[in-house]
């Protein structure tokens, strides 16, 4: 298969996907959420934007990216090789290992939070006129710097491990192909993370950033302090 025949069977998936990296990254910025505010006022950006946002994230990428990128490349849904019994047990492990972690890195983020379903919760009880007993949160990734666990580690371990479970589900071309499209995200979408990070913890995230790597753990491992 030539590089042109390649891109016109994942033109549509290559640019759905690049679409949906540009706005899964801009959404989650102070300033468009700023602008958000504006229009639909903070509490509704306090409270109920994260979940929205996951939510769409998921459909955007699951029944759009996904969809064209699959239903239109049945034919390449075939494995490029056969391993090896040895090696199939290898993968297999590694598979559910990624699968581990990225459940742990989603458990260590406060899941809840992460998807935003306690910020809504929060917002649907004073809708309500209901007694709130925690204190307001700040929006999500914004109140603390988490450092240690996983993300002593690596700072990226959702992305990381995501990885690692694309590239172990199986050698077929469209596996490869989105596994690329998902690394090119990967880079792309930590830097600009890696900036807003920047600009809410300063310093704080300059010495984390230092001594832990983005998607793979250094040879010399420091304590997080």
């Amino acid at each position: 298969m030539t590089l042109i025949s390649l891109l016109g069977n994942y033109w549509a998936s290559v640019a759905a996907f690049a679409v949906f990296g540009l706005l899964h990254s801009v959404g989650a910025q102070e300033p468009c959420k700023d602008a958000l505010a504006r229009w639909t006022g903070p509490f509704f950006v306090e409270h109920f934007w994260r979940v929205l946002y996951c939510g769409l994230s998921y459909a955007a990428l699951y029944w759009g990216v996904a969809a064209l990128h699959w239903a239109r490349n049945l034919d390449n849904d075939v494995w490029l090789v056969v391993y090896p019994e040895w090696l199939w047990q290898i993968v297999t492990a590694v598979h559910l290992a990624s699968i581990a972690l990225l459940y742990a890195a989603f458990l260590q983020s406060d899941y809840l939070e992460f998807l935003g379903l306690t910020q809504a919760k929060r917002g649907v009880l004073k809708l309500l006129g209901r007694p709130v007993r925690q204190p307001d949160l700040k929006l999500f990734g914004t109140h603390r710097l988490v450092t240690g666990g996983l993300y002593g580690w690596v700072r990226h371990p959702m992305l990381a491990a995501g990885l690692l479970f694309l590239l172990t589900s199986g050698p077929s071309l469209n596996n490869l192909v989105y596994s690329a499209m998902y690394a090119a995200y990967m880079v792309v979408g930590g830097y600009y993370e890696e900036r807003r990070m920047i600009r809410i913890f300063g310093q704080e995230y300059l010495r984390y950033r230092r001594r832990v790597g983005a998607f793979f753990p250094r040879l010399r491992l420091a304590t997080a302090r």
